[in-house]
């Protein structure tokens, strides 16, 4: 926990020096998943908590099927989540484990798949952040007819929250690896960028989307 508090909140390019030769991996990945894996079922309840009651009104049949409806959407939901995450580590580690292999870096793959479970744990925020969001966008439409400018601001500088934590620890992280071998700030900087740039420009197009048919 101390190494997390480290890299998440004090001085990232300092602890990474601590795991350069051996990158832990098992407690990054658990720490993320699980923490996802519990957004997402607490997402899930609020969401088919109202249905389930509604549906027990109408008959326990029905509310059976209600149940057994949002018990699969939890599951897919779950493994929506995590598949997605453990996509994204793969291929930032072999998208970092390829620019170093190209500027002649020679650190072993398997650490910066450590490196990349290390550096997306503010992930772990998306979800409450989307909530939060479409709590907002929601409050404002039910109170007020217009939809005030600023509410699609407030949205997009939550999203940008976790994206941007990331993109800082993983330049932090590079600075560390990478600087010794002659890489200098441009390159930590834009490797550290372009990844989670890409990410943040494809969840704001799928808030677009979702406030739309909100």
């Amino acid at each position: 926990m101390k190494r997390l508090w480290q890299i998440c909140f004090a001085d990232s390019r300092a602890d990474f020096d601590g795991i350069k030769a051996s990158t832990p991996i098992l407690f990054p990945a658990l720490f993320t998943l699980v923490s996802l894996t519990l957004q997402c079922v607490a997402i899930s309840v609020l969401i088919f908590d109202w249905d389930a009651i509604n549906a027990s009104n109408g008959g326990s049949s029905e509310s059976w099927l209600q149940m057994n409806s949002g018990f699969v959407w939890t599951v897919l939901f779950v493994l929506y989540t995590v598949g997605s995450v453990c996509i994204w580590w793969l291929l930032t580690s072999v998208y970092y484990f390829g620019m170093a292999t190209l500027f002649n870096i020679s650190i072993p793959w398997r650490n910066w798949f450590g490196f990349s479970c290390w550096s997306s744990i503010p992930l772990i925020m998306v979800p409450l952040v989307l909530v939060i969001a479409l709590a907002i966008q929601l409050i404002v439409s039910a109170t007020t007819k217009a939809d005030p400018w600023y509410i699609e601001l407030i949205t997009a500088c939550l999203l940008i929250v976790p994206f941007m934590w990331c993109a800082r620890i993983v330049a932090f992280g590079l600075r560390s690896w990478t600087e010794p071998q002659g890489r200098g700030n441009v390159y930590w900087r834009i490797v550290a960028f372009v990844p989670y740039g890409l990410l943040l420009s494809a969840f704001m197009v799928l808030g677009i989307w979702i406030m739309m048919w909100v």
